[in-house]
């Protein structure tokens, strides 16, 4: 591969390189501390969706989870749980070039009738890999790696022949000449719920964060801690209202350098309805409400005291914005379920199997199904169906 004045030419590397290097480039775009961006991408990966059960429902899971997932979804939901349980969910997006893996294990402690103390301990990792990684400039070699000579003379670029590489000096590199790296997200989660009486439960999850960037003399790291809190309760026998708060402290995120990072509190509102169709047949209708302080764009968001241009697009950061998660799950026998559901403008489908102790679900998101080459999402419509697999283990 040659690199020359403003341009690269990617002839050497194979396909699923170029891919990765292109959606690392958009990562890094995305992760990489800095004053101008950061705060507003510092824990996007904590909002990727856990479980396929959850996704193909819309994500309305705030009130309605009871199985593993429910460290991510709601931490009080955990006292529902009336045995341990084992989730984990793998899911690879644009061409396995980003890798989501989430796992989970719950313990329950004790129990007050239908309801437990419980505990749970989370892991979450989002990353690409094999990321190629260009030499430290100040390590290049004067007539091996680049060409010391005095540039363009069209440009007003400042080369000499110093024996250092200068902008606008021809560079000589093949795919031998990278390093190739990782940039990951990873969140280790512990949680904690308990009943209080027959029919409110609450729970919490402290979560630590550790973050790594590759760079051309190393990786950069980062470490943050953040705490989350929810309530489930029972108004009746078929309707179930809950409420969480993420990061409801602030999370902080401290860099190599001294760079600094905050994720914003945002917190959900939840209800599930259930509807006994025959001792065969279940039926649960799902929405959630969640809201945060990023005034988002008004197609898929409503806001509060959100500043808006003239075209009608959030300006800055400010007010409170919330979007709509709805869904439902039917089940027969307890054995097989399907599900479906919207997830802000996406649509979702999907389907789950329990035999026993063993369960698999399944889930598809049509990305921008109910509005999509909208103002500020131009050409959005050409986003491909994201598939999530997820699969658990109850003993």
């Amino acid at each position: 591969m040659r690199l020359f004045r403003g341009a690269v030419a990617f002839g050497s590397l194979s396909f699923p390189s170029a891919l990765r290097l292109a959606a690392a480039l958009a990562l890094v775009a995305v992760l990489t501390p800095s004053h101008a961006r950061a705060d507003k991408y510092a824990g996007e990966f904590l909002h990727v969706p856990a479980g396929a059960r959850a996704v193909g429902m819309g994500g309305a899971f705030v009130a309605f989870v009871d199985d593993a997932s429910a460290a991510y979804w709601n931490p009080a939901g955990l006292s529902l749980l009336t045995k341990r349980e084992i989730l984990y969910q793998h899911a690879e997006q644009f061409g396995s070039a980003v890798n989501y893996d989430y796992g989970s294990f719950v313990f329950p402690l004790s129990h007050e009738g239908d309801r437990r103390q419980a505990v749970a301990v989370s892991l979450v990792r989002l990353g690409v890999d094999d990321i190629p990684v260009t030499p430290d400039p100040e390590g290049l070699r004067a007539g091996i790696d680049f060409e010391d000579d005095d540039g363009d003379p069209s440009t007003s670029l400042p080369t000499e022949n110093n024996g250092k590489w200068d902008p606008g000096e021809r560079l000589f590199l093949d795919s031998s000449s990278f390093r190739f790296a990782s940039a990951n997200d990873w969140a280790l989660v512990g949680s904690y719920a308990r009943p209080f009486g027959s029919r409110l439960t609450a729970g919490a999850s402290l979560k630590v964060i550790y973050r790594t960037l590759p760079a051309t003399t190393g990786d950069i790291h980062a470490w943050g801690t953040g705490l989350d809190a929810g309530l489930t309760y029972a108004a009746t026998s078929h309707l179930r209202l809950a409420a969480v708060g993420r990061d409801f402290t602030t999370t902080y995120i401290a860099w190599d350098g001294g760079a600094r990072e905050h994720v914003d509190p945002s917190f959900a509102l939840g209800g599930s309805y259930d509807i006994g169709l025959s001792p065969m047949h279940a039926l649960t209708l799902a929405l959630d409400v969640p809201f945060d302080f990023d005034g988002h764009q008004v197609d898929q968001y409503f806001g509060v005291g959100v500043s808006r241009d003239s075209t009608g697009n959030a300006i800055g950061k400010g007010g409170l914005s919330g979007t709509f998660h709805v869904g439902a799950e039917y089940r027969y026998r307890g054995l097989l379920a399907l599900r479906t559901g919207m997830m802000g403008r996406d649509l979702t489908f999907g389907a789950g199997v329990r035999h026993e102790k063993l369960g698999v679900d399944y889930a598809a998101v049509f990305s921008r199904f109910f509005g999509s080459d909208v103002s500020g999402f131009a050409g959005d419509g050409n986003l491909d169906v994201t598939h999530r697999i997820s699969g658990s283990y109850r003993f």
